[in-house]
């Protein structure tokens, strides 16, 4: 009796282990099919802001841009058999700036700050979280779902501008999806990138486009002694800047600013060459620095006829030391961009 009762005994023991080996934990968590989310791009168009009179701080544009790709977003979720509730999230990566009641507005550029809305159980603003969907078992990998793949955008102007600014492929929306109240799977199933353009019919242009050559001449290395001063014996060039404008941008307060990259002290054009730099001043010798908003030459256009507005801007160029270190022996380039800003 001692022998066969041992024996029962293992082969429970057999049976147990068996058992444990099998189980498993599920997450309730989805990702996309294919292991990755669905990229979904989006493409509104031309939105256009016809009344200049609306091209102001704060003015907030309603529906102003909508997508419709018309996919879907094929998912496979960690669940066990059986039909369970979907759960959606949604989040932006997007710098988030001002939230008006339950509505977060999140930043585009320098120009705008934009709301998304997508469509996932209705028409949702990002961010939100655990929405309940309709129920479904998305274990095997062969279920899909349209959501993200259509919306629309609130636009609101933070800073007024000439002419058109753009949504080039930003990447606004990320899509998730669980099979379980409270969980949030780590991946998204969808992620949400938009293209388009807004256009003001107010524009101007700067030396109507064309790209205005400023030359040196020869210097010597010798000449660029102190870091951030004009290299000596180097007289500065002058040049006119001429800026045309039509009607409806002549009644903005208009400047001039230079873009570029900057030098280390920021007050002048950096050279392709790491020891020149180009400095920028206006008539009166002032310095107008890169990327520096308050750095700009206030415009003051005449009239030339019903349309159409200019002026002529002096502008003088001279290099600079960046370093105090002699430059190497060669020809140096800097380039900037000369825009007209609202203010």
């Amino acid at each position: 009796m001692k022998i066969t009762l041992e024996k029962t005994l293992l082969q429970v023991m057999v049976v147990l282990c068996a058992s444990l080996s099998t189980a498993h934990a599920y997450t309730y968590t989805c990702k996309g099919k294919s292991g990755h989310p669905t990229n979904i791009s989006g493409s509104f168009g031309t939105v256009t802001i016809s009344d200049t009179t609306l091209n102001v701080v704060g003015q907030v544009f309603d529906h102003a841009a909508s997508w419709n790709t018309g996919g879907r977003i094929q998912v496979r979720c960690d669940e066990p058999s059986g039909t369970r509730s979907r759960r959606f999230t949604a989040t932006s990566p997007l710098v988030p700036t001002t939230l008006e009641g339950t509505t977060q507005w999140f930043n585009v550029n320098e120009y705008l700050d934009t709301t998304i809305n997508v469509a996932v159980q209705g028409n949702r603003y990002v961010p939100f979280k655990n929405i309940r969907g309709g129920g479904a078992n998305d274990s095997a990998g062969q279920t899909s779902m349209p959501a993200g793949t259509t919306g629309f955008l609130d636009l609101k102007i933070i800073k007024p501008f000439v002419g058109t600014t753009s949504f080039d492929n930003i990447h606004v929306a990320d899509i998730f999806l669980s099979k379980q109240s409270g969980v949030y799977s780590p991946e998204p199933i969808a992620q949400v990138f938009l293209n388009g353009v807004i256009s003001v019919p107010q524009n101007c242009s700067v030396n109507a486009g064309a790209v205005i050559h400023v030359d040196f001449g020869t210097m010597y290395n010798t000449d660029f002694t102190a870091a951030g001063q004009k290299a000596d014996n180097v007289t500065p060039q002058t040049f006119s800047v001429p800026v045309e404008c039509n009607y409806g941008a002549s009644l903005a307060n208009l400047s001039l600013s230079l873009k570029g990259t900057a030098t280390a002290n920021g007050d002048a054009i950096q050279s392709d060459n790491p020891d020149v730099g180009v400095a920028i001043t206006d008539q009166n010798s002032a310095l107008l620095r890169p990327n520096d908003d308050s750095s700009s030459i206030p415009l003051a256009l005449d009239q030339i006829n019903t349309e159409t507005f200019s002026t002529n801007v002096m502008l003088s160029a001279y290099p600079v030391s960046t370093t105090g270190n002699a430059p190497a022996e060669g020809t140096f380039t800097a380039l900037a961009v000369l825009r007209v800003d609202f203010s």
